[in-house]
């Protein structure tokens, strides 16, 4: 036996010890999800910085190269009849204006002075995706949270289901001892101790089942904390300590998934306002200031700079634009709507846990009286089998009786646990589950 556990007492010497609270820890900082959600609270924080210079001007240069088929010339008749020349009354001529190449470069300025609320409404809808980016990275922590309450007390239970299973082992193996002595002095018949024997035989194999499942949990929690750490917080069980419309009104209030529709509502409202703006004017300032141009007569007329300002009306189209209104309108109303459910389906969801953590709470309680009858019940068998008065069958069943109390007690406290953790994720409230634990009576195997 000690040979069989001894690769186990070296598997479980690769582990420390790590309390909830700071396996949690190490969810926050190292789990890859949750990295992923902050670089896209990142994203959308530096789209809403960049949508913050909306109403500045923008400045460009530009240059440009033409090259004409022949110069701009200006051509006509010089009259010098004043001049009473004999056989001369005037005299073609012809001067060019321009290269045949022209290079020419400016610098533009364009300010945004009236846009019927576009940026406005542009910018609220930037500054609402950042609201609905850290929404969902704090759904995101809920639901790993969550995972790791199941993966973290997970291996509690079977941890303490191995412990069962080995004392059941332990007290099968001295009762086939017992067993076999009882034999030897004729106190029991043969097939009492083939029973013995075949009963060991099916608690060995359990307690085989048990072990590997432990080591599966624990490898299935250290993917999740990204460390090969124990647990060393244990199961709790404790009075409720607030009232089920306590939970429904904080739901209400600060449950995440509400706060990502809250996102959606205010940047569905923006988009009506971003399509009605569609109907107003835009007002702007503009201006041109000239970096370069050649020497030539034509280039020399054009003015250095110049600014102004200049109105833009559509007039018509090519989109119905009322009904680009009443699109965005339906799609605020739309949220608005799937917010009400929302809140109707969180109240039931609260409800629902609730209850169920109050049953968990009182068959872990009822439990316990069926715990301690059946330790009796097998101190009392195993006295009565070593006096000749109990079969090795009561026996076993006694000690089934017993394994049976303890692991119907650890699954009631397990699914109390995770019922607590739920309700605080979902009145938006994780640290409450530390400070439940905290005050809480941690129980044993």
């Amino acid at each position: 036996m000690k040979l069989l556990l001894l690769p186990f007492i070296l598997f479980l010497g690769l582990y420390a010890d790590i309390s909830i609270e700071d396996a949690w820890k190490n969810v926050e900082f190292k789990n890859d999800g949750l990295k992923g959600e902050e670089i896209d609270v990142k994203r959308a924080e530096l789209k809403r910085s960049s949508a913050k210079s909306m109403y500045l001007p923008s400045m460009s240069i530009t240059g440009s190269y033409t090259h004409l088929s022949e110069p701009i010339k200006i051509e006509g008749e010089i009259d010098l009849s004043a001049l009473q020349i004999p056989g001369v009354g005037s005299i073609p001529y012809s001067s060019d204006l321009s290269k045949k190449d022209i290079f020419l470069a400016d610098l533009h300025i364009l300010w945004p002075l009236y846009t019927g609320g576009r940026i406005d409404a542009a910018q609220d809808i930037f500054v609402a995706q950042v609201h609905e980016a850290k929404a969902k990275q704090e759904m995101k922590k809920d639901l790993e949270f969550l995972k790791l309450i199941k993966y973290y007390y997970g291996v509690v239970v079977s941890e303490s289901l191995l412990k069962t299973r080995e004392l059941a082992e332990s007290a099968l193996a001295l009762h086939y001892e017992n067993a076999k002595k009882l034999k030897i002095s004729g106190q029991i018949a043969n097939i009492e101790l083939l029973n013995a024997e075949v009963k060991l035989d099916g608690a060995r194999i359990e307690t085989s089942k048990a072990k590997h499942k432990y080591e599966i949990a624990l490898s299935a929690l250290a993917t999740v904390i990204k460390c090969k750490d124990k647990p060393n917080s244990r199961l709790f069980v404790n009075e409720i300590m607030q009232d089920e419309e306590y939970y429904k009104t904080e739901t209400a209030k600060k449950y995440v998934g509400l706060a990502i529709l809250d996102a959606k509502e205010s940047q569905s409202k923006s988009l009506v306002a971003l399509k009605e703006a569609a109907w107003y004017p835009e007002v702007a300032a503009y201006g041109n200031y000239n970096l370069y141009k050649d020497d030539s007569p034509l280039m020399q007329t054009l003015p250095t700079w110049f600014a102004g300002v200049m109105v833009k009306i559509n007039l018509l189209q090519r989109k119905d634009r009322s009904q680009d209104v009443q699109a965005a309108e339906l799609l605020s109303a739309k949220v608005k709507y799937l917010k009400i459910q929302a809140v109707e389906d969180l109240k039931l969801l609260v409800e629902k846990t609730y209850k169920e953590m109050l049953s968990d709470y009182e068959e872990f309680n009822a439990l316990n009286s069926s715990l301690k009858l059946s330790r009796e019940n097998y101190r009392l068998r195993n006295i009565a089998f070593k006096e000749g008065l109990s079969t090795s069958v009561e026996l076993v069943d006694a000690q089934m009786f017993l394994l049976g109390a303890k692991t119907k007690r650890l699954n009631a406290a397990y699914n109390f646990v995770q019922k607590v953790s739920q309700l605080c994720v979902l009145s938006g409230n994780r640290e409450m589950f530390f400070d439940v634990a905290q005050r809480s009576e941690e129980i044993s195997h």
